[in-house]
């Protein structure tokens, strides 16, 4: 009789294992699919930040790893703020590809209006997107100065409500930096407060707001102004109608509630 019972626990032991394997029990874990990858809905600027997710079904809501690549721009696990603009190291913290079990990364959009392709992994299945971006409505134009100087001029176009804003100015090693100002568009020196740093490599950061309490700013005008000088030994600059030596990036724009302002055309 012993013998017998124990043939027959262990029959049942093996057989709960067969069905478990085969999904009986409801045990089973379920095909993942990328259904969707969301940009926030909207047109897409150039030089914007815009927040990406997926879409996922399956996996029995496990927290699941995801794999992120752009072909164009960079990506970033955390949203970029004023700080983080301002961050010089920030600069190699950005990537063309980034993984992480957390629901949204960052892309940063290219300084000038094009296509880009994004797309996400996760456990073997991957979805694509194509993506269109225009120009931005926050602008760079260089004229000539002095001496052969190039003076950088940051605008804003038919914004609402703009309270404050945070971006680079990018430049080729055939400049230096030697001065930044602030524009008028968000007030005289007095209702505002403003940085910008010409003591970083490959890059001017700058920052401006409204001061506590005040409303923000409709329509268009200059946020800063940089002037650089031709780098000593130089014979790269450009001419005077030429910008390729100058870009705008991580542009990060707030309303006078503190949310974030979307650069959408």
């Amino acid at each position: 009789m012993t013998k017998r019972f124990f043939l027959t626990a262990i029959t049942g032991i093996l057989l709960l294992f067969a069905l478990a394997s085969c999904g009986g029990g409801g045990g089973s874990s379920s095909q993942v699919s990328v259904t969707a990858i969301n940009t926030g809905g909207g047109s897409i600027s150039a030089g914007s930040v815009v927040p990406l997710s997926a879409t996922i079904s399956g996996g029995n809501g496990q927290v699941m790893l995801k794999n992120w690549t752009v072909s164009a721009g960079s990506l970033m696990l955390n949203p970029p703020d004023f700080s983080l603009t301002l961050r010089a190291t920030a600069k190699s913290t950005s990537e063309t590809s980034v993984s992480t079990t957390g629901p949204t990364v960052y892309w940063v959009v290219p300084a000038t209006a094009g296509t880009a392709q994004i797309s996400v992994t996760v456990e073997g299945a991957s979805r694509t997107l194509d993506v269109t971006y225009g120009a931005s409505p926050v602008t760079l134009a260089v004229n000539s100065g002095s001496n052969g100087q190039r003076i950088v001029t940051v605008s804003a176009s038919n914004i609402s409500d703009l309270f404050g804003a945070a971006f680079r100015v990018n430049y080729s090693d055939g400049y230096t930096p030697v001065s930044v100002e602030a524009g008028d568009f968000l007030g005289p020196a007095n209702e505002i407060l403003f940085l910008g740093l010409a003591n970083q490599a490959d890059f001017v950061p700058v920052a401006i707001t409204r001061k506590n309490g005040a409303s923000g700013k409709d329509g268009s005008g200059v946020l800063a102004t940089i002037t650089f000088q031709p780098a000593s030994g130089s014979s790269s600059a450009k001419g005077a109608s030429q910008a390729e030596g100058f870009d705008l990036s991580s542009l990060f724009f707030i309303d006078s509630t503190y949310a974030r302002i979307q650069l959408d055309n």
